[in-house]
């Protein structure tokens, strides 16, 4: 078990604390208008969670896992956030 920990990388488990910081006012502030955003920004956070995980057990599945739902899950549902939130704001516009 302590050989499997020694795998963990400092770098990734400083991620997870950074991302889970910045989870605390994304939630606070979270909004019906917002929910994209915190969505896109959950899925980064499960993303470095499964990144440090998959050093320990179930490395490819996890690493297959990382890549779907932590990054590219993540980079659509922020671009279906901008693209909702810049039609809103033309349509408020005209």
């Amino acid at each position: 078990m302590a050989s499997e920990l020694a795998a963990l990388d400092p770098k990734e488990l400083i991620l997870v604390v950074i991302a889970f910081v910045g989870l605390v006012p994304v939630l606070l502030l979270s909004s019906s208008r917002s929910k994209l955003f915190t969505g896109g920004y959950v899925l980064l956070c499960v993303g470095a969670v499964v990144t440090n995980l998959e050093a320990v057990v179930l490395g490819d599945v996890l690493n297959v896992v990382e890549h779907a739902v932590g990054i590219a899950a993540a980079g659509v549902v922020f671009f279906v956030a901008a693209y909702t939130r810049r039609r809103r704001v033309l349509a408020e516009g005209e």
